[in-house]
């Protein structure tokens, strides 16, 4: 198992271009068997290739070993110099157990990796509960997406031991004499997986021999269907993603009103990975059919709400915000430099020895002593007001936003050029101010909006 360990090892680090010895793992640590032969394992490799592993341990307060499992996974961490995280978790009994605390979980150890700059976060699940997962995904006649199971590789999360058995890592921790310590919740049937795994499984394995491999291969189908998808939403990505930036995407609503369900949860998913670098939470068949409704009935400006994400219906399209109650306070005024970012835009600074005014709006030409005096950004606020260079009228910055048809979130991203004093100098691609007359005797220097990153 080592030298499939190993190899997994490898194979991570050439998808994350690094060497293995630069390799950072954050393991999620219960103290079980699984976990501890996984542990194990990268200890022994650690010793030959020098990576860096961390232990993460949850303690659940849900059975009378719980404080007797934290001290076991401490001794080990502390007699084997390895980092450690403890992190209590209490679940609400009106909620799902698993479910919760699952989510919770995985919640803590992305905190976790990107406090301690992780590159991967690997959990000690196996092929078994990878069988169990899909033949509980079976009874629920879930959708082809769901009946995946278990990935191996979602956001950091990487599961090397997921082609592995139950039986074969026991074997190893008895050969090797590794302790562990068994939670007692395993043997109780309340829960869900406990009794497929103890009851409803067993008997349906021994009605129907071929049932693992028929899971297994619906599940290997499913995963074929699902990276034609992917490779289909990355090769038409320009067409599919208007603007993008860390905290916004902003996407082609009619476009994504033609998927069916399985599509446009799968383009979530893809989005929320590829531009946001998070995962995002596991829901039902029922929350993505009211999205699918929320986009085809909802009205400008309505918001619809996934996990850490918020959409937000915008005239044709959809935005998707990272973080919405962030995103709504306000950002501190700061320096406008060369490179500047500014939501999902960017500034540039370049020599000129042009005047361009109101010719283009994104383009803002001022001489240095300007520039050098200071220049910032902020967001807009009610009462602000433009001396137009055209009308050399004041202008009340809200008016520009109706006469433009600017959306609630298009003021919030809108970026106000004013100067020390605060008077606005420039509204990016709406306005330009009319300044007292420049003198003649400093060089000129255009700064540039650019608002699609």
């Amino acid at each position: 198992m080592i030298r499939i360990l190993k190899n997994k090892l490898i194979n991570y680090c050439n998808e994350l271009t690094i060497p293995l010895q630069e390799l950072s793992i954050l393991v999620s640590f219960s103290g079980g068997v699984d976990s501890m032969v996984l542990v194990s394992l990268l200890l022994e490799l650690r010793e030959e290739y020098g990576f860096s592993v961390t232990l993460m341990h949850f303690n659940h307060n849900a059975h009378v070993k719980a404080e007797i499992c934290e001290k076991f996974c401490r001794s080990f961490t502390i007699n084997n110099n390895i980092e450690y995280f403890n992190r209590d978790l209490f679940i609400n009994q009106k909620d799902n157990f698993e479910s919760s605390s699952r989510e919770k979980r995985y919640t803590e150890l992305n905190i976790i990796a990107d406090k301690i700059r992780s590159h991967l976060i690997f959990t000690a699940h196996h092929l078994d509960d990878q069988i169990e997962t899909l033949y509980m995904k079976m009874l629920d006649n879930s959708d082809w997406i769901s009946k995946i199971g278990i990935r191996e590789k979602l956001g950091k999360i990487r599961r090397p031991l997921l082609t592995v058995r139950k039986k074969e890592i026991k074997q190893i921790a008895i050969d090797n004499k590794i302790s562990w310590i068994e939670d007692p919740t395993n043997n109780n049937l309340s829960f869900r997986r406990n009794l497929v795994r103890k009851s409803l499984l067993p008997k349906a394995i021994k009605l129907n021999k071929k049932l693992e491999s028929q899971l297994l291969g619906e599940s290997q189908n499913s995963k074929v269907k699902l990276n034609l998808y992917l490779s289909e939403f990355n090769k038409k990505c320009d067409d599919l993603i208007l603007q993008n930036s860390k905290q916004i995407i902003t996407v082609d609503i009619n476009t994504i009103k033609q998927m069916d369900i399985e599509k446009l949860k799968i383009f979530i998913y893809w989005c929320a990975t590829n531009y946001f670098n998070i995962d995002v939470p596991i829901k039902s068949r029922n929350f993505w059919i009211e999205l699918s409704n929320y986009l085809n009935n909802s009205q400008t400006g309505s918001i619809y709400i996934l996990g850490p994400i918020t959409f937000i219906l915008n005239r044709g399209e959809l935005l998707l915000i990272l973080d919405y109650v962030q995103f709504l306070k306000e950002p501190k005024k700061t320096r406008l430099t060369q490179n500047k970012k500014w939501y999902n835009s960017i500034f540039t600074i370049l020599n000129s020895d042009n005047s361009v005014l109101s010719i283009d709006k994104n383009q803002c030409s001022l001489t240095e002593d300007i520039i050098n005096d200071g220049l910032y950004l902020r967001r807009w606020k009610n009462g602000d007001k433009i001396l137009s260079s055209n009308s050399t009228q004041n202008i009340l910055l809200s008016n520009l936003f109706i006469n433009k048809k600017i959306s609630r979130i298009g003021k919030l991203i809108q970026p106000v050029v004013v100067n020390k004093l605060d008077n606005i100098v420039w509204v990016p691609g709406l306005a330009h101010a009319k300044l007292p007359n420049e003198s003649s005797l400093y060089k000129r220097k255009l700064l540039e909006w650019i608002p699609a990153l």
